[in-house]
């Protein structure tokens, strides 16, 4: 079956090595070369570019500006989220599922450049939002939303959330209606369940969602441009100006290696801490 069955698999495999594995080790041995600033030639070996990106204190700003807004805008997408995915799960109705799958969809259909210019109206000075807090007299002005990392962080909430909550919804859907019934006629309550049942089952969505939101925020480009105004200096505005500004092309991709290297790190991290942590906690309510 498998000597069957891997012709099938050998195109996206020479796909991914092509466009994908192909590019990034020349990212990588481009972090550890020289390059002529006149002539763009590339020669030696040297590890003076990770040098200057971790001991300048410019640099590691944005390094660490772009892991702590992508652990926000994590944790606010699995807060707000898993409500939603809750919601959508328990629908009975088909068509009011399919109604709901199809407004998640809006801020993945649409690019992140509309996106993001349509932010702008709603967060600016006289937008939506701060139209609204005036009426509710929560502030005596307008609030700075754009250029700033509070507006930076609602809009990658916006376009990375429905990751979260579609993976929870998957998960949630797993769950075996029969062991909820269980609890039920055992007599748990609706809190119990959620709590003991529900929420453990789920868990698997809320890690895969939460590494997917992290990993997109983190590398957003978009949104901080566009939001941040180029003043929220975070790692791929870094990378940008780098390789399109100065044409220092091993900076640049020095910059990408250790975004790419922190952001792994972290997230299994994460990951491996929660799956030991709630290990016991997953086989009770399995």
């Amino acid at each position: 079956m498998k000597a069957r069955t891997l012709p099938l698999a050998l195109p996206a495999v020479v796909w991914l090595l092509a466009f994908w594995a192909w590019p990034l080790l020349l990212v990588f041995s481009m972090a550890f070369r020289e390059m002529d600033a006149v002539t763009f030639v590339v020669q030696g070996f040297t590890f003076d570019h990770f040098k200057e990106v971790l001991t300048d204190s410019f640099h590691l700003d944005s390094v660490f500006r772009s892991l702590r807004l992508a652990a926000f805008a994590t944790v606010l997408a699995a807060v707000l989220g898993y409500p939603a995915a809750l919601h959508i799960s328990r629908t009975e109705s088909q068509q009011a599922r399919t109604a709901f799958t199809l407004v998640l969809m809006i801020p993945i259909m649409i690019s992140l450049v509309v996106t993001a210019f349509a932010w702008i109206l709603i967060l600016g000075p006289n937008g939506f939002l701060n139209q609204l807090i005036l009426a509710l007299h929560l502030s005596s002005e307008p609030l700075k939303f754009l250029n700033s990392e509070t507006g930076v962080l609602i809009v990658l909430v916006y376009s990375f959330g429905p990751y979260m909550v579609i993976n929870v919804v998957t998960a949630l859907d797993r769950i075996d209606p029969a062991v909820v019934r269980a609890a039920q006629v055992h007599g748990a309550s609706r809190w119990e369940i959620f709590r003991r049942v529900t929420l453990p089952l789920s868990f698997p969505g809320l890690l895969s969602g939460g590494l997917i939101v992290f990993s997109l925020s983190a590398a957003a480009f978009v949104t901080p441009y566009v939001i941040g105004g180029n003043r929220v200096k975070v790692v791929p505005l870094q990378i940008y100006n780098a390789a399109v500004t100065t044409f220092d092309w091993p900076i640049a991709a020095t910059l990408s290696v250790v975004l790419f290297v922190l952001a792994m790190v972290l997230a299994t991290g994460v990951a491996r801490l929660a799956e030991r942590r709630f290990a016991g906690w997953l086989r009770t309510a399995a």
